[in-house]
């Protein structure tokens, strides 16, 4: 299980991605304020749930005021099981899966192998997309990528991603 501060992290990352919009992140903080002991809530995830008209930018800078650039290695992990499990479900098509890959690569900084493997995965596709490559396996490579996170992906549970 993921600690509070892990989550947010996850939270955090997955908006920087565009994983998830700030409603979701509203609502996941809206509900941890009602599981919480009021004790044990940071002030900061109050803010975070009144943030609705607020900028992408600026909800990810609260939530970084909690995380302190911690836990984005757990977060990464997480957040490539949850794309797995989103593309296994259908709920995001191949195209969307890349993207945040490849998003999720350059804003963080990952481990170098996953770092390696994403950016390989990304150029794999486009040259697939420009006609210069297998998609179908291209496709079973980036799921066989994406499976090793599948177990992070279920430390969290999060509601739908839109």
């Amino acid at each position: 299980m993921l600690s509070l501060l892990e989550k947010v992290a996850v939270y955090e990352v997955g908006l920087g991605i565009g994983y998830f919009k700030i409603r979701n992140v509203i609502d996941w903080v809206d509900s941890t304020i009602l599981e919480l002991n009021s004790s044990k809530i940071p002030y900061i995830l109050y803010e975070v749930s009144l943030s609705s008209n607020k900028k992408i930018i600026d909800v990810i800078s609260l939530l970084s005021e909690l995380t302190k650039g911690n836990y984005k290695v757990t977060a990464s992990k997480v957040i490539l099981g949850l794309i797995y499990k989103s593309f296994e479900k259908k709920e995001i098509e191949i195209n969307e899966v890349v993207t945040l890959m490849y998003r999720l690569a350059w804003q963080l900084n990952i481990e170098d192998h996953v770092f390696s493997k994403i950016n390989g995965l990304e150029a794999d596709y486009e040259m697939a997309v420009d006609g210069y490559g297998d998609m179908p396996n291209v496709i079973k490579e980036i799921q066989e990528f994406l499976v090793i996170f599948e177990i992070y992906g279920e430390l969290i549970c999060v509601g739908p991603k839109d």
